[in-house]
């Protein structure tokens, strides 16, 4: 994110836009900055802060200042010198006021003898601390069209940073979006609307309740939303200056204006998920990897395949790696949902079946039985 003082936006009938950056004029201002950096390895962070201010104007500065804040996330300081510059000023001040150079020059010499440095040293190590005094080492391998997409998801995260309520849609990356929202303590709900399922995120109670580590884990959220390979974000914003709520919604039309691009690639959290999903696609079965997100109760339930041929399917769920408590809480869940589900399970959990579940097939010594699998297919 970026501090709320570099947010830009527009505002329209209600509705509230941040001023994304994409145009020729931006990249080329994105370029400048980071030639500023480039150019400026070995000088203090003073310096190049005063350099960079010779790109700002009275309309440009908050995107100067924005692109600067995401290079500076990835670009190395140092310190000037290897002294620690606390223990040089306590030792300093602790000779008492100066009035007069001569008894400065004195005092810095005394130090210069405590320590075993030159002169030249001490006067370096005296605030080397300080931000601006930090000396600029290293810049990070960046284009002006990486950086600008980087701004754009800050820009981003920083309007949702005000957000009272958040709905969102995606068409796939489900099980990171929720784990994600477990994992910020985020609380939600779940509705249908135009057939899909949609999920809400309801910030504080009120405006005069907004806290800032709930509006943090909101913008957090943000990324993992965007890896979606369809997605659609719609938010009610506090605007801190107008004190009113204003509207705000984006779609995966926009994808180009941010980093996160979607990854077709299949994931699997074992080798048996891996394995089975090659193997089913080898019986000419269509298998559909974490198909979507299925309402169980007030709880998101993600199955882990869903399987299809002939016009007929069912979800199946493979619990190779599970303990038995969390087993217990999953069938909860798969309850709740009340879809048709063939388990999976390692031998040590076998169990009689439960409502809702087709069937159990066993996972004997690490190996899935493909024979069980099929014959509980053809009995659909």
């Amino acid at each position: 994110m970026l501090p709320k003082e570099l947010l830009e936006v527009r505002r329209i009938k209600g509705k509230i836009y941040p001023k994304f950056a994409w145009s020729d004029s931006d990249l080329r201002l994105a370029e400048k900055v980071i030639l500023t950096y480039q150019r400026n390895v070995g000088k203090e962070y003073g310096k190049v802060v005063e350099i960079l201010k010779r790109l700002e104007n009275a309309r440009n500065y908050k995107k100067v200042r924005g692109l600067a804040k995401i290079i500076e996330r990835e670009c190395e300081f140092s310190s000037k010198t290897d002294l620690d510059p606390l223990a040089v000023r306590l030792f300093l001040f602790e000779r008492g006021y100066v009035t007069r150079l001569g008894e400065r020059k004195k005092i810095v010499e005394e130090a210069s003898k405590h320590f075993g440095v030159p002169v030249e040293e001490i006067e370096k190590a005296m605030f080397a601390d300080r931000e601006e005094e930090r000396v600029l080492t290293k810049v990070p391998e960046i284009t002006p069209s990486e950086l600008v997409k980087r701004y754009n998801l800050s820009l981003l995260q920083t309007l949702i940073f005000n957000c009272l309520r958040l709905s969102f849609w995606i068409s796939t990356n489900h099980k990171n979006v929720f784990r994600k929202l477990k994992w910020l303590g985020l609380m939600y709900e779940l509705y249908e609307e135009s057939g899909k399922l949609i999920t809400d995120v309801t910030g504080t109670a009120s405006i005069l309740k907004m806290t800032r580590k709930y509006g943090s884990a909101m913008a957090k959220l943000i990324p993992e939303i965007l890896r979606a390979k369809e997605w659609w974000i719609r938010a009610e914003i506090v605007d801190d200056y107008e004190k009113r709520v204003y509207f705000f919604e984006l779609t995966d039309k926009n994808r180009k204006l941010f980093p996160l691009d979607y990854d077709e690639r299949v994931e699997f959290d074992s080798s048996l998920e891996e394995e089975f999903y090659r193997r089913m696609r080898n019986f000419g079965f269509e298998v559909v990897r974490e198909p979507g997100v299925v309402k169980a109760g007030n709880h998101a339930y993600i199955p882990d395949f869903l399987v299809r041929k002939d016009g007929k399917e069912v979800y199946v769920e493979i619990a190779g790696f599970w303990t038995a408590e969390y087993l217990k809480k999953k069938l909860e869940k798969i309850r709740s949902a009340g879809i048709p589900l063939i388990l999976i399970v390692k031998e040590e959990l076998a169990l009689d079946k439960p409502k809702n579940i087709r069937d159990i097939i066993v996972i004997r010594k690490n190996k899935i039985p493909y024979g069980d699998v099929l014959r509980a297919l053809k009995e659909l």
